[in-house]
């Protein structure tokens, strides 16, 4: 029994902290304080999303085998006996001379979480169309923005050469969305994917990031150095980035943290649920597949889709703001793969996000 008390305990210690630091800044704040009505159902989000994540924690070492990028393309398959390729991993593979209408998907987990976040956003996705969905993972302990910039660089790398001459999305829950935007700053690797779409991202930091554990969680202090060198030599983002928050997130204190001011990016409201219930919530879900169908689309549709994209998202949500001096439409022609991986001297001399 005191096995199961353990995780509630944590779960309810998390959520009453985390929410009465929340009301105490949303009190200080300008803006209109939620009802307490709706903190309280925060509070009850918050401790379901914390106790499952718990229970799906010890799966993630077998649950990353089997969704990672692989780093090279699949050989070809034997033809069978109807001059389809066979079968990979258990699921049909498409005809050679078909291929998926929708881009493939890397999703990026949080701190202190792993990629049993996606459990249920790899089946809606999968269920919408999005076939190929990869999860990328990573430790918060030992290591610095940075680094993990890096590796998410090898798996977005991963991902292109394993499915060549496609650009695929991103998504990112929490710091996994920040990383995300780190590796966006260098305009190089803007040309390697279709777009990204964040989930309550500390686009700004949290205050909470001073109670956090390992020095990773404490550089994400709201309007702190890393934020601040981020954004000091970020490159507007040229293709569509859209950014959803809850209202009522418990984990991103003030607000203000998650609203993210860099050129080119959509910020749109989600359903008001706590910071991590936004990984079960299935309309914040349909939210983030709607926009990467717009991403998609306007990808597709050519060189200034991305600024269409935005349009559509923004017209959408028509009482969530915008980010300003949105990028104007430019060119988005391809080099090669040693022009992709070009560094942005700008980004790389200023933040030391890259270890090249």
């Amino acid at each position: 029994m005191s096995y199961l008390l353990a995780p509630l305990c944590i779960a309810l210690a998390v959520a009453a902290v985390s929410y009465l630091l929340f009301f105490r800044a949303a009190r200080r704040d300008a803006a209109p304080t939620p009802p307490a009505s709706l903190v309280l159902r925060g509070v009850a989000y918050s401790v379901a999303g914390v106790l499952l994540a718990m229970a799906f924690y010890p799966l993630g070492p077998w649950f990353r085998r089997r969704c990672r990028p692989r780093p090279l393309p699949r050989p070809p398959m034997p033809a069978g006996a109807h001059g389809h390729a066979a079968a990979v991993d258990g699921r049909p593979a498409p005809a050679p001379d078909q291929s998926p209408a929708l881009p493939p998907v890397l999703l990026v987990h949080g701190l202190y979480h792993n990629v049993t976040a996606w459990t249920l956003y790899r089946r809606w996705l999968r269920a919408a169309g999005f076939t190929r969905v990869y999860c990328h993972g990573y430790s918060s302990w030992r290591t610095d923005f940075g680094l993990l910039v890096d590796e998410l660089d090898e798996a977005v790398r991963d991902l292109v050469a394993a499915h060549p001459g496609e650009k695929p999305l991103l998504m990112g829950h929490s710091l996994g969305g920040l990383l995300i935007r780190g590796w966006l700053a260098d305009a190089a690797n803007q040309k390697l994917v279709a777009g990204a779409v964040t989930l309550g991202t500390p686009h700004q930091g949290s205050s909470l990031a001073r109670l956090g554990a390992g020095s990773l969680a404490r550089s994400l202090t709201f309007r702190g150095a890393l934020i601040r060198n981020l954004e000091a030599c970020e490159a507007p983002a040229e293709v569509g980035c859209v950014a959803l928050y809850s209202p009522i997130d418990n984990m991103v204190v003030p607000q203000e943290g998650l609203h993210v001011t860099t050129p080119g990016w959509t910020l749109r409201t989600a359903p008001a649920v706590s910071h991590i219930w936004m990984l079960w919530d299935r309309n914040t879900a349909r939210l983030a597949i709607d926009a990467l169908r717009e991403l998609a689309r306007g990808h597709a549709g050519g060189a200034c889709g991305h600024a269409r994209a935005a349009r559509e998202c923004a017209a959408a949500a028509p009482d969530a703001p915008e980010a300003p001096g949105a990028a104007e439409c430019g060119g988005n022609a391809e080099g090669g793969r040693d022009a992709d991986r070009a560094e942005c001297p700008t980004a790389r001399q200023n933040t030391g996000y890259s270890r090249a």
